[in-house]
């Protein structure tokens, strides 16, 4: 219960209205949507966000401002053909330009680029642009976290795939949200063991949900679960 206790005043603490432009309004596409526009593609995608801890953990907690599928930085010329019915923009350092083709730079921040079906349409789509080989998923802020791809992308009862939930959590504990937190408290009992010793190992010494990942850790570890 202390726990979940923290969890509230780190999420209270974080709910501050915020202020969205018309040019950045959102009405995302359902999931099964976002599933048929990439199923059957030659290259591979994943549900991020938290759409992909909701299906990890089998169960929904609160509604979705956006839709996150992720695919490596090399397929993003494929994507883009897949997706050549819709507008797309590169979103990166608080600008949206025009995606034409162009070589996305991950040192340029340019990780993320928004669809809309036409000109004045709202966002329904945010493609992640991420890192990996033939062989292993890359954390894109820290080359040294590898993962192999059958460990790193998962797949539900369904068949589709998203990413794993300490490594979505890794993600979104760079600069928590209130949602993050959400999220967070969500997953933590839904975590086993080794996926709580990356996280505790991967996060930072003084970020917030580090104690509480220990906290569990030792929780489990005391009724002999570890």
């Amino acid at each position: 219960m202390r726990i979940y206790a923290r969890l509230h005043r780190i999420c209270a603490s974080r709910n501050k209205v915020s202020v969205v432009s018309t040019e950045h309004r959102w009405t995302p596409w359902p999931l099964p949507r976002a599933v048929v526009a990439f199923e059957g593609a030659p290259f591979r995608w994943w549900i991020g966000g938290g759409h992909a801890l909701e299906l990890h953990a089998q169960r929904s907690w609160r509604e979705h401002g956006d839709i996150d599928v992720g695919i490596c930085r090399g397929d993003i010329a494929a994507a883009a053909e897949r997706l050549r019915e819709h507008r797309l923009f590169v979103a990166s350092s608080g600008r949206l330009l025009a995606y034409h083709g162009q070589p996305l730079e991950a040192p340029a921040h340019q990780n993320n680029v928004w669809i809309r079906e036409s000109d004045l349409g709202h966002w329904v789509l945010d493609l992640t642009l991420g890192e990996g080989d033939a062989h292993e998923w890359v954390y894109r802020r820290d080359p040294t976290i590898r993962r192999d791809w059958d460990k790193a992308v998962l797949r539900s009862a369904g068949g589709i795939p998203y990413l794993a939930p300490d490594l979505q959590l890794l993600f979104k504990s760079a600069r928590p949200r209130s949602k993050d937190d959400v999220d967070f408290a969500q997953m933590l009992p839904q975590l086993c063991h080794h996926e709580l010793a990356f996280l505790g190992n991967a996060l930072p010494g003084a970020h917030p949900w580090r104690a509480l990942v220990l906290e569990r850790i030792g929780a489990l570890d005391s009724c002999g679960l570890g």
